[in-house]
């Protein structure tokens, strides 16, 4: 007599099983088929937090957001929340969140792997490339970013305070609006 197919088992049989699996082992299960899939239990957030600190997970540089339940690279969460308490196996670990989940406020800055980033209060663009007081670069540079520019590229600084800044110019009948050294050539009517 043939033993039967793996699929023609009972469902409470696979989900005996399929306990038995690390999450990474499940979730490659589910992806097998449509009827796995419905058999294997959703991962929790526990199940996500105890996968982290396996050797696969560590390998890929992966740690648990608490707000979206995923796995995301170090690189998606802030210092804090990849070290000390908030750390792999720390005792804070269940409330770290990601960047995604975590930054909503506009010109928040965090760091990550030391390096500052903002959500820029102007455009609602996460960047590392901080301005100051909460915005990008591209928004507010900060105090002397264009001191290194010579007065032959334009006459038109102000710089009546710390900070040096751009205005409207029209040279030859041309507006020019100056950022970063870029200077559009457009004619406006």
């Amino acid at each position: 007599m043939d033993s039967p197919p793996f699929l023609r088992l009972p469902t409470e049989l696979h989900r005996d099983i399929f306990e038995y699996l690390e999450l990474e082992e499940r979730v490659r299960l589910a992806m097998t088929n449509k009827k796995i899939a419905s058999i294997v239990r959703e991962p929790t957030h526990a199940d996500f937090l105890a996968a982290e600190t396996l050797p696969w997970a560590i390998n890929k540089d992966l740690y648990t957001c608490n707000v979206c339940r995923k796995f995301h690279h170090l690189l998606c969460f802030s210092d804090p929340m990849r070290k000390g308490r908030r750390g792999r196996g720390g005792a804070e670990a269940a409330t770290r969140c990601c960047v995604k989940c975590g930054v909503k406020k506009p010109g928040q800055e965090v760091t990550i792997m030391g390096q500052p980033h903002v959500l820029c209060r102007f455009c609602g663009i996460f960047t590392d490339h901080v301005g100051s007081k909460g915005a990008c670069e591209k928004c507010l540079p900060l105090p002397g970013r264009m001191n290194g520019r010579s007065d032959t590229d334009c006459s038109d600084y102000h710089d009546d305070d710390d900070w040096r800044y751009s205005v409207k110019v029209y040279d030859g009948g041309k507006h020019c609006e100056e950022l970063y050294g870029c200077w559009p050539h457009e004619r406006i009517d």
